[in-house]
């Protein structure tokens, strides 16, 4: 199962875990959901609906459930109580949530590119990062890339600011890695399968 070879640390979390593909759904979207996409092109409203499909598949599971807005810099709102994080690419979508009294933050991104071209390393990591990256296969540069996003995503969760270039990312080899803004760091995981690539972190609450 995708779930399990690309989300694993994220289900032994806690967090609950819906990726497209794997199981029935029998939920649909709130009505204020539907009217953020009214306007939206084919492709973008197929990509928010399916991600919020699976969000309250994963919410339903927990016995939470409730609209998913949209902030001001496009990121998901979650219900009250409730953390969470989606992802997509081409071939696969990703929605996991957790308690809040449980988790304080959770990103998580994947990727199925063949590689990342040249411009788009420049745009995403310092000269430092491009560096030790040089020597790494494509598989951790694509490690690195979604580190930097699920590394954003919660730390957007945490504090409101997740410009993912402020945000310094080492992947292993072993499939961790650690993210670092300013004083402030983060400890994830990567895993790879077939040709999708995924990165989360969790960051557990202070009373779990």
């Amino acid at each position: 199962m995708r779930r399990t070879h690309l989300f694993g640390p994220l289900l032994a979390s806690g967090c609950e875990v819906s990726v497209s593909g794997e199981g029935t759904r029998h939920v649909r979207l709130f009505d204020s959901e539907r009217a953020l996409v009214g306007n939206a092109t084919a492709k973008r409203s197929k990509e928010f609906t399916e991600t919020r499909l699976l969000a309250h598949e994963a919410l339903r599971r927990i016995g939470r459930d409730g609209p998913i807005l949209r902030g001001r810099d496009g990121e998901p709102l979650w219900p009250s109580g409730i953390v969470g994080s989606l992802s997509h690419c081409p071939s696969l979508c990703v929605a996991a949530v957790a308690p809040s009294e449980r988790i304080r933050a959770v990103g998580v991104d994947v990727d199925d590119s063949d590689e990342l071209s040249d411009t788009v390393m420049r745009f995403v990591f310092s000269p430092e990062e491009l560096a030790s990256l040089r020597m790494v296969s494509s598989v951790e540069r694509r490690a690195a890339f979604c580190a930097k996003e699920a590394a954003s995503k919660a730390l957007s969760a945490l504090d409101g600011t997740g410009d993912f270039r402020k945000v310094s990312v080492r992947p292993k080899a072993d499939g961790t890695f650690t993210a670092v803004r300013r004083d402030t760091t983060l400890h994830g995981q990567w895993r790879s399968y077939d040709r999708l690539v995924s990165a989360m972190v969790v960051v557990p609450s202070e009373a779990a």
